[in-house]
C-alpha cells in the first residue's frame, strides 16, 4: 500500500504482521513466559539511569512479513518500502496517541553518509509526509538533528555476542554529532529492529548528556533475544 492514511497501512499491519505479545516487557517489548515474567534481556535489569531510556515499543515482532520485507529495503536497497514504513510509524502514534502525548521532538537513529540506502533517514522522511496534519513533532529530514558522521562496524546478526553488539553500538555513538538543543526535550527515538538494545543505550545516552530530559524508543520490529 504506497497510497492512502497511515491508519490505513497501521490497520492492515495489525491483521498481518506479527503482532507484540500481549504479555511483553514494558522495557523492551520482548515477548514474555507470563505478565510480570522476568525478561531476559540483561539491559532490562539495569536501572533507568544505567540504561538511558525509559522503554521501547514496536509496531511488530520481527518475523512473518515484516522479518520478510524490512531486509528489502535495508540490505536491497527497494526504497518503496520506506513509504509503507513511514506510515506505519504515524499510524502506531496514531494509535498511541496518549502514551506519546508528551513528547516534544520524533527522531531517526542515523544511518551512516555513505550507506545506501539510507533507509531510517527515508522511513522518517515518509512519516513525516505521511503526518500530513502536523500532528506529531517529526524532525524535519533537511535540517537533521542528529547525525552520523562516519561509518562505523557492525554487529547486526542475531547470533552475534553481546561484546560484539555492546562495542559496535559504542562506535555508532561516537559517530553521532547532535546538531539542534534538545536540553529539556522528551525525545522519541526511532529504528528499525531491536535486539539486545545496545545501540539505543548508546544513542540515548548521548542525547542525554546533551541535555534530553527523556528518552523513548520506538521500533518498527522487536526481534527475539536469547
Amino acid at each position: 500500500m504506497l497510497t492512502g492514511a497511515p491508519e490505513i497501512c497501521a490497520a492492515c499491519a495489525g491483521a498481518t504482521l506479527p503482532p507484540v505479545a500481549r504479555a511483553h516487557c514494558p522495557v523492551c517489548s520482548q515477548a514474555l513466559a507470563a505478565v510480570g515474567a522476568v525478561c531476559g534481556n540483561r539491559i532490562c535489569g539495569w536501572p533507568p539511569e544505567q540504561r538511558y531510556f525509559t522503554r521501547v515499543d514496536a509496531v511488530a515482532m520481527y518475523d512473518g512479513a515484516m522479518k520478510q520485507t524490512l531486509p528489502r529495503l535495508k540490505y536491497d536497497g527497494r526504497t518503496g518500502w520506506a513509504l509503507i514504513y513511514g506510515r506505519l510509524v504515524v499510524g502506531w502514534l496514531d494509535n498511541h496517541a496518549a502514551e506519546v502525548a508528551d513528547i516534544d521532538v520524533i527522531i531517526g537513529n542515523p544511518t551512516a553518509p555513505d550507506r545506501r540506502p539510507q533507509h531510517v533517514e527515508a522511513i522518517m522522511r515518509a512519516a513525516r509526509d505521511a503526518n500530513r496534519t502536523g500532528r506529531w513533532p517529526i524532525a524535519d529530514p533537511d535540517k537533521p538533528l542528529l547525525v552520523k558522521t562516519a561509518a562505523t562496524g557492525t554487529s547486526a546478526a542475531s547470533g552475534a555476542f553481546w561484546q560484539s553488539k555492546w562495542t559496535a553500538a559504542q562506535a555508532h555513538a561516537a559517530a553521532l554529532e547532535v546538531r539542534s538543543p534538545v536540553t529539556g526535550l522528551t525525545v522519541l527515538l526511532v529504528d528499525d529492529v531491536f535486539t539486545t538494545g545496545a545501540q539505543m543505550v548508546t544513542v540515548s545516552r548521548l542525547l542525554r548528556e546533551h541535555g534530553a530530559r527523556e528518552v523513548r524508543g520506538l521500533v518498527l520490529a522487536r526481534a527475539p533475544w536469547r
